[in-house]
């Protein structure tokens, strides 16, 4: 989704802005597999093994990926002044639809600036 998708999406859950943005912060928590180092045999063929027992999990964004935190605003920022390295952020498209769009960036900034205005608005969403 783009932002407009992300918009209507949310609006017609009865979400704000401020409150689908919040929401997103949830990205700060887990892991995902990386394909690096996965043997060929694996690459060719995904099975559940695979994943399993894949070389390495990284977290998504933040060093801690079990404790929730604005990092992930800090770090979606990072990623739009262009100054994250590569490997250190796994965004999908709707993480950075939030922060080319002016009008939710806005609340990405507030959050990166402010964690206890981001847990506010994320449990009241």
């Amino acid at each position: 989704l783009d932002s407009d998708g992300l918009r209507l999406y949310f609006g017609a859950l009865g979400l704000t802005e401020e409150e689908l943005v919040a929401l997103s912060g949830a990205h700060d928590l887990g892991r995902h597999v990386t394909l690096l180092d996965m043997p060929k045999s694996c690459l060719k063929n995904l099975t559940r093994e695979c994943l399993e027992n894949a070389p390495v999990m990284m977290p998504f964004v933040s060093e801690e990926p079990d404790k929730l935190s604005n990092t992930y605003f800090r770090k979606l920022l990072k990623w739009y002044d262009r100054k994250v390295e590569l490997g250190e952020v796994a965004f999908i498209p709707t993480d950075v639809a939030m922060v080319v769009d002016a009008g939710l960036r806005k609340h990405v900034q507030k959050f990166a600036k402010d964690e206890k205005s981001f847990f506010a608005s994320f449990a009241s969403a």
